[in-house]
């Protein structure tokens, strides 16, 4: 029997200091095919493959592209289409098939800014299977070191055109490795920021406590006698 189903997401909003739990909205449809099947892991090669390749295909033109063409206009535009590609793939599709993560922004009616950070539910983390989720970390860790890299290159050479390519693609994958970060460790952030907060009033406590503490009065001098 075909059963469309909710996936199981549960999701943390940040807005300024407070935050909520939600629930994955209704285009989270996981379709099962019975109720007594396996849940086994399931590949995704085709997501794995877009995941590599618009970051690759950036990278390469990036390198390659004054081999086969003068045009510093041409280039620019082919690297932005790859890293928007990229950037959307990730966002969008790669992240919630490969790992079970989900991140989007979104601003209410009062103009506040909302960050949602979603993971699966423990019992669906077995739908995630091992192998690609090694690689979409590796790809989204990896790449945006290459291009810090590449800014250093493009800093020494005082290449101003090329930089700011470099400084587009940092805050694309950039963007990417926050949201994906803040969804795996959401749930001991705000209890590690909670810790600091604590420790940083207490060094403020004491600092201050020490300024205005009296300074002790030094012992009467006493004098000594030898009796010979």
């Amino acid at each position: 029997m075909f059963i469309p189903e909710r996936t199981a997401f549960v999701g943390v909003v940040f807005c300024n200091d407070s935050f909520v739990l939600t629930m994955g909205g209704p285009d989270d449809v996981a379709l099962h095919f019975s109720d007594d099947a396996s849940r086994t892991a399931t590949k995704h090669p085709s997501a794995v493959f877009f995941h590599l390749a618009f970051r690759a295909l950036a990278l390469l033109v990036y390198l390659m592209c004054g081999w086969f063409s003068n045009s510093f206009i041409s280039c620019f535009v082919t690297i932005i289409i790859f890293l928007s590609l990229d950037f959307w793939t990730v966002k969008n599709v790669t992240g919630r098939l490969l790992v079970g993560l989900r991140w989007w922004n979104y601003v209410d009616d009062e103009g506040k800014s909302h960050w949602v950070f979603e993971s699966r539910k423990d019992e669906d983390i077995t739908l995630v299977d091992s192998a690609e989720a090694q690689i979409f970390w590796l790809a989204l860790v990896l790449t945006p070191v290459v291009w810090f890299l590449l800014l250093f290159v493009s800093f020494f050479r005082l290449n101003v055109k090329w930089f700011i390519v470099v400084i587009v693609a940092l805050i694309l994958n950039g963007a990417n490795l926050y949201g994906y970060l803040r969804c795996k460790v959401k749930g001991t952030d705000k209890f590690s920021s909670a810790i600091s907060s604590m420790m940083g009033k207490q060094v403020i406590s004491n600092m201050f406590s020490s300024l205005w503490k009296k300074p002790e009065q030094p012992p009467p001098n006493r004098s000594f006698t030898n009796t010979v």
